[in-house]
């Protein structure tokens, strides 16, 4: 019995031992090494210095250059943010906010844009077109929306009326939008659009310098491709162009596939949030 007792307090004894040790000892223990750590670190950093030559070491003057430098990148990450955020505001610049009224305005030029198309091309009624009218756009809410979309096609089409012997194969422009993060803070709300067209190839480049130079569509090339058709590298004929004469156009035209992003705005940002 006594032993029994006996062995009951000193486990008792050890048990108290334990706990005081993780209350008291333990914490004290994780200090010491977060403070080991850190001396570590700057002992790093003096050996590092310690190495240097005198005229490597740093300076009042290269302290405050580099706080200047680290200022001027802020801000210009503002004024690149500003630039996306005025974009932003123009593309739907003018907008009305009457359903009914846009509704009208917009298959009114759509029905102007369908037509000079098919004159371009050479094509009647009958002959499905490449790219479509939008539909179901019953939501007010989503006028600025439609209105987006509807601009993007319209620059689309007339740039491939505004060359001589171009033609669309097919315009697709997605009615979602996906967001593009650069961080966990914000990002860039797109939505894709993807171009098949036949155009002469000297063409190419214009057609892609103007989306990128574009002054309120903020278009990004996600992907360019272009390829021969065999029928059109046999030809006989090669017309004769004479000096300072617009004559690259008759020749033969290639198939190009531009797909595209298009930054609809810019998602507002935590620290945004908070300053609103």
């Amino acid at each position: 019995m006594t032993n029994r007792v006996f062995w009951s307090v000193l486990g008792v004894i050890l048990f108290g031992w334990i706990v005081l040790f993780f209350l008291f000892v333990w914490p004290k223990m994780q200090a010491y090494e977060d403070v080991t750590k850190k001396l570590s670190r700057s002992n790093k950093a003096i050996q590092k210095y310690a190495r240097m030559d005198a005229e490597q070491l740093p300076t009042e003057d290269l302290v405050e250059a580099q706080e200047k430098y680290l200022n001027n990148w802020r801000k210009q990450i503002d004024r690149a943010e500003q630039f996306h955020s005025n974009r932003a505001a123009l593309f739907v610049e003018g907008v009305v906010s009457d359903l009914s009224s846009w509704s009208t305005r917009y298959r009114d030029d759509f029905d102007l844009l369908e037509s000079r198309y098919r004159k371009h091309v050479g094509i009647d009624d009958a002959v499905e077109l490449p790219f479509a009218v939008q539909e179901d756009t019953n939501d007010s809410s989503q006028i600025a929306a439609y209105e987006r979309r509807w601009r993007v096609q319209k620059d689309l089409v007339d740039r491939i009326i505004s060359i001589r012997g171009a033609s669309i194969e097919e315009l697709i422009i997605d009615r979602k939008t996906r967001r593009s993060r650069v961080d966990e803070t914000g990002g860039l709300i797109k939505f894709p659009v993807t171009l098949r067209a036949f155009v002469p190839p000297t063409r190419v480049g214009s057609i892609v310098d103007g989306l990128l130079r574009h002054d309120f569509i903020d278009f990004e090339v996600r992907h360019l491709a272009m390829s021969k058709d065999r029928e059109s590298l046999l030809y006989e004929v090669v017309e004769q162009v004479g000096e300072n004469v617009e004559g690259l156009d008759s020749e033969p035209s290639v198939r190009l596939l531009l797909e595209l992003d298009v930054i609809e705005e810019v998602a507002a940002t935590n620290t945004d949030k908070e300053r609103g």
